[in-house]
């Protein structure tokens, strides 16, 4: 019987002695066998954390593919990192596979929950149920234009695609991190997303002056909530948040969050300095209860309110909060605030955690001073309702001073677009950086939002040519 030829030996890589092999061994690649196809790649790897090595075996198509995976074992033996992936591997990496990776690493990094919560979101409707199947070493650019086609029946808006293009493009670099993809493939690339018409002189996030509120209608917004939820109210849907239109006005003239505005407390309102300090949100999970957590982008930030509105009606509910009675004087008021903000601060300084004080310290919601609460669940309302009881208020204003008529078409958020222009920059003559500031936004992001090239000008040629 005749001898079996061996294949031959097209490359081989550096001695080695990694693992608890006796002797000294190399990443070798041979040629097919005789009367056969394909390539192979032998080296040796661990077989798991803590575990001996073993022989692999990989196989090839085609020389050149055989080279890759030779070449990606040798650069990995050198920087001991994770050796090509076997074909069983490789079957268990799917694109819904590399999904549960993405947001698996998303946690890690420190991500919100609602920014979690919004990419889990985009998986599921559109990239999973197109090609939540197809193995990440075959992603191709024709697969990424499938989850687009089907995106575009549901997503109507640029902000939208783009955001569902970030998503894939943070998977693709996830996926080349891994080993799941080789670093020569992008399958985003020639991935082109419609622009969006603007203004000249504006970006795509230049807010629209119709879509920013008139001080007239946030004051005839205000009115109609105190009207519906404040102490004459009669519906008990709406009497359950009771300081609706202060809330309204600390939106209006603070710019804050809806969440910002939710995680409110007793301590955080600095009666004797003008200003509230803006250091956390209410955050409510899918699914799970609501906490308080950190500030957006982590940027703590203070925000002047006017006097009446601070004194009138936010030092009212401070005494409630704070044990004190009515007649309490404003010293009082602060004596307890400050007592208060050293209680916790001590609480934090035992604890340990050199990342605890006086702000940050966790308190049971139930427990905590919120300044805007659900008088039947004791915290901060959920978005659901509070945007239920707007838009009630909403149809209360049209009915009731159609003059100042809430628009359809503007939303509870744009709030934060009055106190940026109509309130700081307009009225109190306020520069962009310090808006910048006071929304706790980068200076980058106001001017994209409100700042359009050539605005003067225009202004000036419509006022000269009003006469003609």
């Amino acid at each position: 019987m005749p001898s079996r030829r061996k294949p031959a030996l097209l490359a081989q890589g550096k001695l080695r002695h990694l693992g608890d092999a006796t002797r000294g061994w190399r990443v070798r690649l041979y040629a097919p066998e005789p009367g056969g196809s394909k390539y192979q790649v032998m080296f040796r790897a661990p077989a798991g954390e803590g575990e001996p090595w073993k022989r692999v075996l990989r196989r090839a198509a085609s020389e050149d593919e055989a080279r890759r995976i030779f070449d990606r074992a040798e650069a990995a033996l050198d920087t001991e990192q994770a050796t090509p992936f076997g074909a069983r591997e490789k079957a268990t990496q799917t694109i819904k596979a590399l999904g549960e990776k993405y947001i698996e690493d998303s946690r890690l990094r420190g991500k919100a929950i609602r920014t979690i919560q919004g990419r889990e979101s985009r998986l599921q409707a559109h990239v999973i149920p197109t090609i939540g199947d197809v193995p990440v070493a075959k992603w191709r650019i024709e697969h990424s234009r499938q989850v687009m086609a089907k995106a575009s029946k549901t997503l109507h808006s640029a902000r939208g695609k783009e955001d569902l293009r970030g998503a894939m493009a943070a998977m693709r670099k996830l996926a080349w991190r891994l080993g799941w993809l080789d670093r020569s493939i992008d399958p985003i690339d020639g991935l082109e997303i419609g622009k969006a018409t603007v203004l000249h002189g504006a970006t795509t996030h230049y807010v629209d002056p119709r879509l920013r509120p008139e001080t007239r209608q946030v004051k005839a917004m205000a009115a109609g909530a105190e009207a519906l939820c404040g102490p004459s109210g009669t519906d008990p849907l709406m009497t359950r948040l009771p300081l609706f239109g202060t809330k309204i006005r600390v939106a209006a003239y603070g710019g804050l969050r809806l969440s910002e505005q939710n995680g409110l407390r007793a301590i955080d309102v600095f009666f004797d300095r003008g200003y509230i300090q803006v250091n956390g949100s209410w955050t409510t999970p899918r699914r799970a209860p609501g906490f308080r957590g950190p500030v957006k982008n982590n940027v703590i930030h203070e925000v002047p309110l006017p006097h009446s509105l601070m004194h009138n009606e936010l030092l009212p509910r401070a005494k409630e909060l704070l044990g004190l009675p009515e007649t309490a004087s404003m010293q009082q008021v602060l004596n307890q605030q400050e007592e208060e903000r050293q209680r916790r601060a001590k609480l934090a300084l035992r604890d340990g955690d050199s990342t605890l004080t006086w702000w940050n310290y966790p308190v049971v919601p139930e427990d905590e001073q919120w300044l805007f609460i659900d008088t039947v669940t004791g915290v901060p309302v959920k978005p659901e309702m509070h945007n239920n009881r707007w838009h009630r208020v909403r149809e209360w204003v049209d009915k009731n001073d159609p003059d100042n008529a809430w628009p359809k078409t503007i939303v509870y958020r744009n709030l934060r677009h009055h106190a940026a222009t109509k309130w700081f920059h307009d009225e109190l003559g306020e520069p962009w950086e310090v808006v910048a500031q006071y929304l706790g936004d980068k200076l980058t992001t106001v001017l994209n939002h409100y700042v359009r090239a050539g605005e003067d000008a225009l202004r000036d040629s419509v006022s000269k040519l009003a006469d003609l």
